[in-house]
């Protein structure tokens, strides 16, 4: 099972659990200390099945703090008859943030500092071995969320302009606001198939397994001979890479490229 799906799994055994919870103390006699005993310890162990269930399938430590914090948290927020405007407000952020991920299938992947000074390194690489005799060179980032891959690069690779692009509402704020500092930075709020990769040098992508086969066509179709493509950990299973650089970071990361 994917680990994606395992979190989805997880997440569902919590929402289960607090629904027969919350209909077992308040369906039944919310005063009765036998119920609300029974409620309490029945959430407290779903909070260990959805660890233990996402720890098998090796989800992440703060997918485990996730996972047991859940239902707990859900159950305590029910309890004290908090006013609807907080759940209004919580809605807001998470559509803000997640929004393009079900039409996209491509959740919020944060790229992490070792990675960015790796791109860098790239980056260097490609002034070292190609002529932009008469221009600066272009790097794409496509979903640059929260933009802390262009502010690293804008602010350490200033003869690079660097250009994100980005969906989700909330992600793309914080990321235009990152890159403001930069003149050789910007953020558009446009979708990855709207842009237009014949104006790039190096396009990067944290994306999801997904959409990996149609972007590597769009970058094929669109990107200028010699250009470079890098994704970050997902590749299409079809399709082979060049090369890939292996980052020494702690989830032991892994640049694949092509040279189009």
């Amino acid at each position: 099972m994917p680990r994606v799906l395992a979190g989805q799994v997880a997440a569902l055994i919590s929402v289960g659990a607090l629904a027969v919870s919350w209909k077992l103390q308040y369906g039944v006699d919310p005063a009765d200390p036998v119920v609300r005993s029974f409620s309490a310890h029945w959430i407290y162990l779903d909070a260990v099945i959805a660890v233990a269930f996402s720890g098998g399938f090796g989800l992440r430590r703060w997918w485990l703090a996730v996972q047991c914090a859940l239902p707990i948290a859900a159950w305590q927020a029910l309890r004290f008859d908090l006013p609807p405007w907080i759940f209004l407000i919580a809605f807001v952020i998470l559509f803000a943030v997640y929004s393009n991920a079900s039409a996209e299938r491509v959740p919020l992947y944060l790229t992490n500092r070792t990675t960015w000074a790796a791109l860098g390194e790239v980056l260097v690489g490609e002034m070292e071995g190609r002529d932009f005799t008469g221009r600066r060179p272009v790097f794409f980032d496509l979903g640059s969320g929260v933009g802390g891959t262009l502010a690293y690069l804008a602010g350490s690779r200033p003869e690079w302009d660097v250009v994100g692009v980005e969906t989700a509402p909330g992600p793309y704020v914080v990321g235009w606001l990152r890159a403001l500092p930069h003149a050789n930075a910007q953020v558009r709020f446009v979708s990855l198939w709207d842009t237009d990769l014949s104006g790039a040098d190096v396009v990067y992508a944290f994306l999801s397994p997904a959409p990996m086969d149609r972007l590597l066509e769009k970058a094929r179709r669109e990107m200028r001979p010699g250009a470079l493509f890098v994704s970050n950990s997902f590749w299409s299973p079809d399709a082979p890479w060049d090369g890939e650089i292996e980052v020494d970071d702690a989830r032991k990361t892994r640049l694949f490229f092509i040279r189009l």
